[in-house]
């Protein structure tokens, strides 16, 4: 048996450098991730669930109904998601728990150890997690629901894994001018941001 944080241990002891600092967050407190990461100048989005089972999970964090916001998502994004990640644990052959590590929407393999570079350039990071914001919250104001920008935390990891960088994804979001605009957008296809 074991839990979310667990796997999120696991991840930073055997994927990053042991001596890096993090702040980890859990509950409705992680607007875009629990863990964004700059590795190499190139950005990651980890989502972080304790099994497999728990993955479905995600959809209930989408503004209501979360199931039409979580597929409106996931049709704007999914071929966008290549460094957006889940990393889950699975009982291992040979240790008790063994990484592994999905695509958000699409839940293509990636193998945990590479998460970090699986990043993309801050322009594209930018645009995706201004996107996948406004899919998340929807309409709803700032508070409602538990989500707020304030609790989440924006982590930049330099290319031998040292920290070099930490602050709240509202600043992040304030220094880059990112939304999310949670303003209504007429005519944009599948009622999404783009």
């Amino acid at each position: 048996m074991w839990w979310e944080k667990t796997v999120e241990y696991l991840f930073v002891i055997t994927c990053m450098n042991r001596d890096a600092l993090m702040a980890p967050l859990d509950g409705n407190y992680e607007a875009g991730a629990d863990l964004m990461a700059r590795h190499n100048d190139k950005w990651v989005l980890i989502e972080f669930k304790r099994n497999a089972q728990t993955i479905d999970d995600e959809v209930q964090k989408f503004a209501e109904p979360s199931l039409d916001s979580y597929e409106s998502a996931k049709a704007a994004l999914a071929e966008e998601d290549s460094h957006h990640l889940l990393i889950f644990g699975e009982r291992g052959d040979h240790q008790p728990i063994e990484l592994k590590a999905l695509s958000y929407f699409r839940h293509q393999t990636v193998d945990p150890k590479e998460a970090l570079g699986c990043g993309v350039a801050q322009k594209k990071f930018n645009n995706y997690l201004s996107d996948f914001l406004y899919f998340k919250f929807g309409e709803a104001e700032e508070g409602s629901g538990g989500r707020s920008l304030d609790y989440s935390t924006v982590v930049a990891v330099s290319s031998d894994g040292e920290i070099t960088h930490c602050e709240g994804l509202a600043n992040y979001c304030e220094h880059m001018n990112l939304g999310p605009d949670l303003t209504p957008v007429p005519d944009r296809g599948m009622g999404g941001p783009r």
